[in-house]
């Protein structure tokens, strides 16, 4: 999932009001590079991980929203220059996971540039650590976010655990964990879904 926003992202979905449809499907076409046929919606914490061939778009005042599986990268680094092109000098923040591998992965740009990339998993480690740590990582780091189970473990705590908090730092909302009262529910918000007609 990755949002383009000219201000704070969490506040895209949590004061969501208006998607516009068609601005949607043309934000698709973008990301395939070629036409789209739009489906049903689907619901944000289906949306994330959307079928293979399906991208989830979002056209919404100030903000733009994408999931799409390919986009999830080992290394977030590879998609900048595609991020630089859809951003159109906006901020991204993206964020990615497999909890079937226990993998996760988020990125931060700016002006078309890499601020941060990070991507972990338990059997490989640290793939990718880019850019300097922001602060909503320092407890995982820091050790206060243990593993919450499985020895010889490669890192000093869960990668999804921390996936799922840059989802509420970047987004607003998580798919596991503690909510707070900040958080948004993604079975309540429904996203524009398109098949790509190559995939058709």
């Amino acid at each position: 999932m990755v949002a383009f926003a000219e201000l704070d992202s969490r506040r895209a979905l949590r004061e969501l009001r208006f998607i516009d449809r068609a601005e949607s499907k043309r934000l698709a076409e973008r990301v395939v590079g070629g036409a789209s046929r739009e489906m049903d919606p689907l619901p944000l914490d289906l949306a994330v991980w959307p079928p293979p061939g399906i991208v989830c778009a979002a056209n919404l005042p100030a903000h733009d929203i994408v999931c799409f599986r390919d986009f999830a990268r080992r290394r977030p680094s590879e998609l900048t220059e595609q991020v630089s092109r859809l951003a159109s000098g906006r901020n991204a923040y993206g964020v990615f996971m497999h909890s079937a591998n226990d993998w996760a992965a988020f990125a931060v740009w700016s002006g078309g540039n890499l601020l941060r990339s990070l991507s972990l998993s338990p059997s490989s480690g640290v793939i990718e650590d880019l850019g300097e740590r922001l602060p909503f990582e320092s407890p995982f780091w820091r050790g206060e976010r243990p593993v919450r189970s499985a020895a010889n473990y490669a890192l000093p705590f869960h990668p999804v655990d921390l996936g799922n908090e840059a989802l509420r730092e970047f987004f607003g909302f998580i798919l596991e964990g503690r909510e707070d009262d900040f958080c948004i529910d993604p079975e309540e918000i429904e996203i524009p879904a398109f098949h790509a007609a190559s995939e058709a």
